[in-house]
Formats: C-alpha cells, structure tokens, sequence
C-alpha cells in the first residue's frame, strides 16, 4: 500500500483553491461591509465550505483516498491557508497577523476540515457509483 506524501498534484489543487478562494472572499465581504446586505453575508458564510468541498471532490478523484490521505490534506491545506492569509493579511486588510491568528478564527474554519474529508468520501462514492455501471452495447467492436 503507497504512502501519502506531499505531491506536486497536491500543491498545485491547493494553489488553485487558494488563488480562487482568496479574491472572491475579499470580494464578498468587502461588498457586504460596503452594502450591508444580508444575501452577502450569507454568501461570504457559505462561500469557503462550498469552494472547500468542491476542490476537495476534484482533487480526491485521482488522488489516494485513504483516512491518512484525508486527514493529512485536511490539515495541510487548512495550515497553508492560514499561513499565506496571515501573511497577506497586512497589505490587503491593512491588519496585524493576530487578526487571523486566533482560537476564534481557527474554530470558525473547522467547517473547511470537514469539508475536505467529506468531498473525499464523496469522490470514493461517486468512484464506486461509476465502477458498477456496465456499458450494455459495444461501440465498435468487430463481430
């Protein structure tokens, strides 16, 4: 049985979760604070976990899918974006790094935890779902 380990797949799906994730929830949230609407804050709530499970699901489609796999990716993710949002927390917010640094914002993002571990078992799902699905005619085939 292959171990999980850090790949470059792994890096890359997590740039591509942060670099879209990022702008957007600056976006929502600086439109709320602007307009103070509540469909924005709702959005600016929903937004990270729905992001999270869907680029979770992308990536565990064709990556080990294993508790160790899940878990590692789970906190390795989570460890990376708190580390890139303190540190862009002061020239984009124009905030100190404890803003984001605290038991408030680390129990606020737990959702994105279990988010990732269940777009995981959802991939297995959807994997095991198609697996069981038999072509019933052969296109192509010579008789």
């Amino acid at each position: 049985m292959p171990s999980f380990h850090f790949t470059q797949r792994w890096f890359a799906f997590f740039l591509l979760y942060f670099v879209v994730w990022y702008p957007v929830s600056f976006a929502i949230v600086s439109a709320y604070q602007v307009t103070g609407q509540p469909v924005l804050y709702i959005a600016a709530n929903i937004f990270t976990p729905l992001w999270t499970l869907f680029m979770s699901y992308l990536y565990f489609r064709k990556a080990e899918n294993n508790w160790t796999a899940r878990l590692a990716t789970a906190l390795g993710w989570m460890v990376l974006m708190f580390t890139l949002a303190i540190l862009l927390v002061r020239p984009v917010y124009g905030l100190g790094w404890t803003s984001i640094a605290n038991w408030d914002v680390v129990n606020a993002n737990w959702i994105n935890v279990v988010a990732i571990v269940v777009g995981a078992l959802a991939a297995v799902r959807s994997e095991q779902r198609s697996s069981k699905i038999k072509p019933t005619v052969t296109v192509g085939r010579d008789r």
